[in-house]
């Protein structure tokens, strides 16, 4: 019998590749017109989308001789920035292959495909990569559908060099009572797997990285979501391109309960910067 796997349920997107070209269409964009901005709202699937990215990029500064892992890639958004940015290689893995297949293609539009691969793969697991494979590692927006985090952050830890830097940006439990569910990331409690910050930081340490650094972003993603819902109260429809497509009607209640946990302290939203111990 097949285990049930919550977040290839949650995530899985059919003829993605097809429904996000129809959507450019409508936007008056195709493949060869399209910009990374006209993607943003799809393919930079984490809290503040493209500011965040840039202010990550700057806070794990690759240069261009470095090879990074983009551990939960999902469409391959923050990596082609990244690249772009930094002129470095860049390796994404994510579960679902049909973010994967769709990510490779937005690659060769940009490309970015002799400089990115995503392949479709388990960060608990990476063991198609020797130990210290990369310079560096980030993800986005991942830990919090993984249960097993000594896996993931072990398996982080045994492919990165010693002494690389790993950059988390994550949601977090705030500790002040039990999350409003459906959020983006899972549909139910049961499939939602969140860390304190003191847990994350004992997980990490574990694993064989030191925290350097941690922010916090909270009031950042309170602003992002208010806005976000200002913008669909006024608007007659959704927009061509928007996680609509990936998550369906849903995401309305979505972004309406991340607000609310965000007000009533019940997440976080946090980015820990790591070292590899030598």
């Amino acid at each position: 019998m097949n285990r049930r796997n919550p977040a290839l349920e949650h995530y899985g997107a059919p003829d993605l590749l097809s429904r996000i070209t129809t959507a450019l269409g409508r936007m008056g964009k195709t493949p060869e017109t399209a910009t990374q901005d006209d993607l943003a709202a799809i393919d930079e699937f984490h809290i503040r989308g493209p500011a965040a990215t840039a202010e990550l990029i700057e806070i794990l500064s690759p240069d261009a001789s470095m090879h990074v892992l983009d551990a939960g890639s999902g469409l391959g958004g923050p990596a082609r920035r990244l690249a772009t940015t930094k002129d470095c290689r860049v390796t994404g893995i994510d579960l679902t292959a049909e973010y994967c297949a769709a990510g490779n293609e937005l690659n060769r539009w940009f490309g970015l495909d002799k400089q990115i691969e995503l392949q479709q793969g388990d960060v608990t697991d990476l063991e198609g990569f020797d130990d210290a494979s990369f310079d560096a590692a980030w993800t986005f927006h991942v830990g919090m559908n993984i249960a097993d985090k000594t896996a993931f952050y072990g398996e982080v830890a045994r492919v990165v060099k010693p002494g690389g830097r790993f950059l988390l940006y994550d949601v977090l439990d705030g500790g002040k009572g039990a999350v409003h569910y459906p959020q983006p990331w899972a549909r139910k409690a049961e499939d939602s797997h969140l860390s304190t910050l003191v847990d994350l930081t004992a997980e990490l340490t574990a694993a064989g990285f030191a925290v350097i650094s941690t922010k916090d972003h909270s009031d950042g993603a309170l602003v992002f979501f208010e806005t976000a819902l200002e913008r669909a109260a006024q608007a007659s429809e959704p927009p061509p391109l928007g996680l609509h497509i990936l998550l369906g009607p849903v995401v309305k209640q979505m972004l309406l309960n991340a607000r609310l946990n965000l007000v009533e302290e019940r997440l976080k939203v946090a980015s820990l910067l790591c070292q590899r111990s030598a």
